[in-house]
């Protein structure tokens, strides 16, 4: 079966039927709506994590039936209200909107769920949604996994200034230059420049969890240099994660024992 598009959206009913009876892998990218400091959209993590999910779907789908659903386009974001611009909902919120979608997909036929998270804020609370959806619908095979995490290795090589992805950072910035340089503003990149502590020789993490308001750490609400930014390097980070992502999905060992 010859998919017209990966985009959930762009398909009508019959289409996504047979890709249900396809056993077409599907990919929920669950993100936020929150500030990116002076320089980036508050839509930032919902940008990245839609187009990284469909960029891997349509790799895959030349092999493997797949579809990429609208994103949740708010998460747990309590720790940027200060900073206005966020749009938050509490874990209950976001546990009554991830679960309606999970439970209409499953619904439908289809067997194999990824929840593709794009926002730090996000993580512990996917793994509890997905430990209490997989009791309640013990048929289906239901993962999450935070897009960037999955290309650790592939994405560093190419910061200069950070490990991993940070908040309206290096890579963000370089991301969201690649894809809408529209909404970039360049102009205030130096007033948003803010160093994170965790890519200090000094910082040590005694692997305590304490909350902490994100306007504590950083005045800008951005975590990281975009002064280090460029569209070309976002193009590479956006091909890497969504590469990796693509082998991922393919590979029978990351759905579980029953894959």
């Amino acid at each position: 079966m010859r998919q017209r598009s990966v985009r959930w959206g762009e398909l009508r009913a019959p289409e996504l039927r047979d890709l249900a009876a396809a056993k077409a892998i599907v990919v929920v990218p669950v993100a936020s709506i929150e500030q990116h400091g002076p320089h980036l959209p508050t839509m930032t993590d919902t940008l990245l994590g839609h187009e990284v999910a469909c960029a891997a779907c349509e790799r895959l789908a030349e092999t493997q039936p797949c579809v990429v659903t609208e994103p949740v386009w708010s998460g747990l974001s309590e720790h940027h209200m200060r900073l206005g611009g966020t749009l938050t909902l509490d874990f209950q919120g976001l546990f009554a909107v991830v679960g309606g979608v999970v439970r209409s997909l499953s619904r439908h036929g289809f067997q194999r769920v990824l929840l593709l998270n794009s926002h730090g804020g996000n993580v512990a609370a996917l793994k509890t949604v997905v430990e209490e959806l997989s009791i309640e619908l013990p048929h289906l095979q239901l993962v999450t996994a935070t897009y960037w995490q999955l290309a650790v290795d592939l994405v560093d090589p190419l910061l200069e200034t950070q490990r991993s992805i940070r908040h309206a950072c290096e890579a963000e910035t370089s991301m969201v230059l690649a894809l809408r340089p529209d909404l970039v503003d360049e102009s205030v990149f130096d007033e948003a420049a803010c160093p994170d502590a965790r890519d200090q020789r000094d910082f040590r993490d005694d692997g305590a969890y304490r909350w902490q308001s994100f306007a504590d750490k950083t005045p800008s609400g951005a975590l990281g240099d975009p002064r280090a930014a460029s569209a070309e390097k976002g193009r590479q980070l956006l091909d890497l994660t969504a590469r990796r992502l693509a082998e991922y999905l393919a590979d029978p060992g990351f759905w579980g024992a029953r894959g």
